[in-house]
């Protein structure tokens, strides 16, 4: 079950529609500066990744494991991540924990040298569902599995709503998680539908070292469920995921309202470099890419490797239009923001 449902995330992912209406990082516009009086050549991409220095403020995020189509996936991004020495990072480890043999899925990403790994487990599982909650000696093999340097914990919740196999218990979550969040360096992510000023609140206080707003405007995962309910012809799935497939909270929104203190994340949507500069102007330490990424993915590498050089030129191309030396000053480039987007951000300004 767990691989066939794996496999179809990946499948519909490539193949249909899955995108939300609306794109927020279209609402952000920067102001071109016609005399930018800066090298090209000379711009500096370095940023600080919670307690790790890298030189492109780029995540490959959190997509997939536990089929042997993954395995070949997450080879590849592997690849790409040593590459260019960025984070990366895998899908939900649920399925090594339940099937141990589909831990090379997972742990095939140490064949290469990948500069910041980062494990993921999804919320649900820290408490009781149907199945009893992972265990502390769960969440160390997981972590072990690919000598994590971070811990994600990813919060579904509208997926596990939409999708027929879905856990709906949420009560004692945030409790389990500052345990958690005590014994490891812990990233608190969204899967699509964004955070909240209240959520990033909580989940500072809880402990954990940075937020990846994972927000709305991408991939939509009650979409990706929706095609899932309809091959499986459940109509009360299916409506479900159209009736949520535009809910959440914008990414560039989550950005802001996550200035809490904390490392912010910014993905969700993000499709090129000049997004990703948009990302960063917004306050996120680094953009997290994901479904940009994917074609192709389970055949090589280099496609991958030739997307990653496209986004990270087209980010010097917006610092060099901005008269941004650095990724400091591009957080202070001239820019506006249009509707819908700004009335998402007046909402914690009132």
């Amino acid at each position: 079950m767990i691989e066939n449902r794996k496999e179809d995330h990946i499948r519909i992912a490539e193949s249909e529609n899955v995108e939300t209406d609306h794109n927020y990082w279209d609402d952000i516009q920067l102001i071109h500066q016609p005399l930018p009086e800066i090298d090209f050549d000379s711009i500096d991409t370095r940023v600080r990744f919670i307690n790790h220095e890298i030189n492109f403020p780029m995540v490959i995020s959190s997509m997939t494991g536990g089929t042997d189509l993954a395995k070949k996936i997450n080879y590849n991004l592997a690849t790409a991540a040593e590459k260019f020495g960025i984070p990366m990072g895998v899908g939900s480890m649920r399925a090594a924990v339940e099937k141990r043999d589909l831990a090379d899925t997972f742990s095939v990403i140490l064949e290469r040298k990948v500069p910041v790994r980062i494990a993921n487990v999804g919320a649900p599982q820290l408490i009781n569902q149907a199945k009893p909650a992972f265990s502390d000696k769960d969440l160390e093999y997981i972590f072990n599995l690919i000598d994590a340097n971070y811990l994600i914990v990813h919060f579904n919740f509208l997926q596990e709503m939409v999708q027929p196999e879905g856990d709906r218990n949420a009560r004692g979550i945030l409790k389990r998680l500052q345990d958690v969040a005590s014994s490891y360096p812990v990233i608190a992510k969204e899967t699509g539908n964004g955070i909240s000023r209240e959520a990033a609140l909580q989940l500072r206080d809880a402990g954990v070292r940075a937020i990846d707003v994972g927000g709305l405007g991408g991939t939509s995962f009650a979409a990706i469920e929706f095609y899932r309910a309809k091959k499986a012809g459940d109509q009360e799935k299916m409506h479900a995921g159209r009736s949520f497939w535009n809910w959440g909270n914008p990414s560039p929104a989550s950005i802001k309202y996550c200035d809490v203190g904390i490392p912010v994340i910014g993905s969700g949507g993000l499709r090129n470099g000049l997004d990703l500069a948009k990302a960063l102007l917004t306050g996120a330490v680094a953009g997290g890419f994901a479904r940009t990424l994917l074609k192709g993915a389970d055949t090589s590498s280099e496609q991958i490797q030739t997307e990653i050089s496209y986004i990270l030129r087209d980010l010097k191309i917006a610092m060099f239009l901005t008269g941004s030396k650095n990724v400091s000053e591009l957080r202070k480039a001239r820019h506006f923001i249009t509707e819908p987007l700004k009335s998402w951000l007046d909402i914690y300004v009132k």
